[in-house]
């Protein structure tokens, strides 16, 4: 069963990206099954201690709720760390880009060696854009998918910047120096 068809339409869209840019590697359909899973387990307890207590019912429906709104948000500050982290690195991984590129290496080759362990999130997703160039994808559009599987206003714009410098032919070391 897809959970994740519970959920309205602007909130299930929002928790997928939200997953995707949390960096979970797992089907977001998976994902919310087992987290749905963990809430009816714990609203099962909950309503079990009910039951014992003599207690209102309406407390397991609270417990539920409550356990869905606190997953969903530590799913967004999760994928808002990680944002903030890749973008922190950024700033390297386009310094050893301007580095390669002046010691003669191609746009493609000097993208794909700044990518290193030490900027873990960050990495992947260079690699993951290094796969597709390597595979014959343009470097431009590349590129602009990693920019949104990143998700980052930040990182969008330093590689618009990039794609324009490769489309005007300008020298790009240049401009990502600056």
């Amino acid at each position: 069963m897809n959970t994740l068809k519970l959920y309205p339409l602007a909130l299930r869209e929002s928790y997928v990206k939200n997953i995707k840019q949390a960096g979970i590697e797992i089907p977001p359909e998976k994902y919310s099954n087992s987290i749905f899973k963990i809430c009816l387990i714990l609203t099962g307890v909950v309503l079990i201690l009910a039951t014992i207590f003599h207690q209102n019912f309406i407390y397991p429906i609270i417990t539920f709720f409550v356990l869905q709104i606190f997953f969903y948000f530590k799913l967004g500050l999760k994928a808002s760390a990680r944002i903030k982290k890749m973008e922190s690195f950024f700033p390297e991984v386009i310094s050893l880009m301007s580095s390669n590129l002046r010691s003669g290496i191609t746009i493609d080759s000097s993208f794909l060696l700044s990518a290193r362990p030490e900027f873990d999130p960050l990495d992947k997703e260079i690699l993951e854009a290094g796969k597709e160039i390597s595979t014959g994808k343009e470097i431009v559009f590349a590129l602009r998918a990693m920019s949104e599987r990143i998700g980052s206003e930040k990182i969008s714009k330093v590689i618009l910047l990039i794609i324009s410098g490769l489309k005007a032919g300008g020298n790009i070391s240049d401009l990502l120096e600056e």
